[in-house]
């Protein structure tokens, strides 16, 4: 009898967690607006371009979802893909691992497919594109080949097998006999949003969406509903995806079953160009999460932040193709010339001095270990200036002019107090330096960043200020891009030559060949050797150095619950609640109803 009521309290127990699990909305309710400042806009949504701003992310992270994800405290989880793992195909002999996905929709309805992932990974393979992350891909069959245009997509080892089925084939040998490891291996690397899928027929002739809230595909749980970035207003709105991960022509499955609120609003009419009021307009409970910050801003909520690392750094990269960095010992010298820890002061905001090229938070071998703590430092926080003369007097460098170029949103922006810094250090070594404060754009007018970068033939700049974000726990990620033919650069042909180098015309075969042993091994333990080795190469070589690691940090309501983060410290916002939501959405279509009738009578 007792064992007939024990099991009666479980069923009664399990109906209940059932009910509780189930929709909070009354009938016409969509769910709660919640108004945030969360980062500075994204200038771009290829989330598999060059990164230019370490926020992204935050963005990337609420509309993409890739096969799969790292969780908050680094262990490996479901994406689009619930399940994945190695098999030997007896018939072919071939090592591959497989991805079984969950059904899903994009933002207009249409089922996410395992084709959509084939085709977003093409697109980073192709010769033609400029994509940061193709050697991440190389250990599938004939990947390199495919970049390099030798092969086509049809002799890659990537099959939508069906619908929810994507299969990849090793490149031969790559296994051993650690076919479990490699497959989990392989998932970790593509837990990385520039790995998201991607919809073919929605992409125009340069393969890139549209800069438009009707062409940004969205497979995440948020949507892109409005974008606004002039003068008068910098305004986000990401609403939610009903057909993520739910049947919406299912009426009496609730809205809410995946994503609980309607809408995120990222409002920068007042707070963009003033963190210091975003803070005030969050004190006083006009928002109710705070991820982004100004140096004092950032003091001011002392413990009450929460920050983890976000897999990114502050990097200078260095034109090898000018006469004045062709010789490493220059490029060298101005990088330990650096004060890092100085550097960090500047910055604020809890970043802290680069100790590498790889930044904090990155794997050695995996989960619960550190490639910055298990490996030797390359960088001194400090700065060495005897030794940086003493490198300069060898290269019989003593003078010479140059420009750092960096992305300048206002007169007090952080990366034009960095330069300035810079520019006095190198200054004192006897160099003249100038300025480049470049615009911010959306709309690629001449220029820019992305401009730049997108330069093949690396003059458009001497010294260039950039937030590297490979959104990777691999080290390979931040080391592989220096080696020719592993960089994701477009490839160029040069009579028999085919080649693709970094932007920076950085081209060492020491390094190439180094980068070359790193790609071929699969032992996790003898690869980790192997980048360790690729580090220090790369720091004595200096075409780029790092000066301080970032951290994503926040502050949240004590109205506000249910949100996370990912292991970069992405927020995640599925399940995030927010208290009195009615009344807060009642005020806010109240204002919005008041503007758009005061816009209107302006007319």
């Amino acid at each position: 009898m007792k064992k007939v009521l024990c099991l009666l309290l479980v069923a009664i127990m399990a109906v209940t967690s059932l009910v509780s699990c189930g929709s909070s909305l009354e009938e016409g309710e969509k769910g709660a607006i919640i108004k945030m400042c969360l980062t500075t806009l994204p200038d771009t949504f290829d989330p598999s371009a060059y990164s230019i701003d370490s926020d992204s992310a935050k963005v990337y992270s609420l509309m993409y979802m890739g096969l799969t994800t790292i969780n908050g405290s680094g262990k490996l989880s479901a994406g689009i893909a619930y399940e994945w793992g190695y098999f030997y195909d007896s018939v072919y002999n071939e090592d591959k691992m497989y991805f079984q996905m969950y059904e899903t929709g994009w933002n207009d309805g249409r089922r996410v497919s395992s084709s959509d992932f084939v085709y977003a990974w093409n697109r980073i393979l192709a010769p033609e594109s400029n994509s940061p992350y193709a050697s991440l891909l190389y250990p599938i069959k004939n990947a390199k080949l495919v970049k390099m245009g030798e092969m086509t997509e049809d002799d890659l080892g990537l099959e939508a097998v069906d619908d929810t089925r994507l299969e990849i084939t090793f490149e031969e040998g790559y296994v051993k006999d650690n076919g479990k490891a490699v497959a989990e291996q392989f998932a970790t690397t593509v837990a990385n949003i520039a790995f998201a899928p991607l919809r073919e027929d929605k992409m125009n002739d340069n393969w890139t969406y549209e800069f438009s809230v009707t062409s940004i595909m969205s497979c995440g749980p948020y949507i892109l509903r409005s974008y606004n970035n002039t003068k008068d207003q910098r305004k986000i709105e990401l609403e939610r995806n009903v057909y993520y991960r739910r049947d919406a022509e299912d009426k009496d499955e609730p809205l809410d079953k995946h994503v609980t609120p309607y809408k995120i609003i990222f409002d920068y009419d007042t707070t963009g160009n003033d963190l210091a009021d975003a803070a005030k307009q969050y004190d006083e409970g006009n928002i109710f999460y705070l991820g982004e910050f100004n140096k004092d801003t950032y003091a001011s909520y002392g413990n009450k932040i929460s920050s983890k690392d976000s897999l990114s750094s502050y990097v200078y990269y260095f034109n090898t193709n000018n006469a004045l960095f062709k010789d490493a010992k220059v490029r060298k010298a101005l990088s330990i010339a650096l004060d890092r820890n100085e550097i960090a002061n500047i910055a604020g905001c809890g970043a802290s001095a680069a100790t590498g090229f790889v930044p904090a938070g990155v794997f050695n071998t995996k989960k619960g270990t550190s490639f910055r703590t298990e490996g030797p430092d390359v960088y001194s926080t400090s700065a060495k200036v005897d030794e940086a003369k003493s490198l300069l007097k060898e290269a019989g460098v003593s003078k010479g002019s140059f420009s750092i170029s960096y992305v300048a949103e206002s007169e007090s922006d952080t990366n034009k107090l960095i330069a300035e810094y810079a520019k006095g250090v190198w200054e004192k070594l006897g160099f003249t330096v100038t300025l480049n404060a470049m615009p911010w754009s959306v709309d690629k007018t001449s220029g820019n960043i992305r401009e730049v970068i997108a330069n093949a033939e690396g003059n458009s700049f001497d010294v260039l200020a950039v937030d590297l974000n490979m959104g990777s726990v691999d080290a390979s990620a931040h080391l592989l891009q220096f080696a020719e033919n592993l960089s994701g650069n477009y490839v160029v042909t040069e009579g028999d030559k085919i080649s693709s180098i970094h932007f920076t015309g950085f081209n060492s075969s020491e390094y190439n060949e180094l980068a070359g042993s790193v790609l071929a091994e699969s032992d996790a333990a003898a690869r980790a050797g192997l980048l360790h080795q690729l580090e220090a190469k790369l720091a004595d070589e200096c075409p780029a150095t790092a000066l301080i690691f970032y951290k994503n940090s926040y502050v949240a309501s004590s109205k506000l619950s249910g949100y996370g983060t990912y292991y970069n410290g992405a927020p995640t916002f599925f399940e995030v609640e927010l208290e009195g939501w009615r009344d807060i959405n009642a005020k806010i279509e109240a204002e919005e109803a008041a503007a758009a009738e005061a816009a209107k009578d302006k007319e």
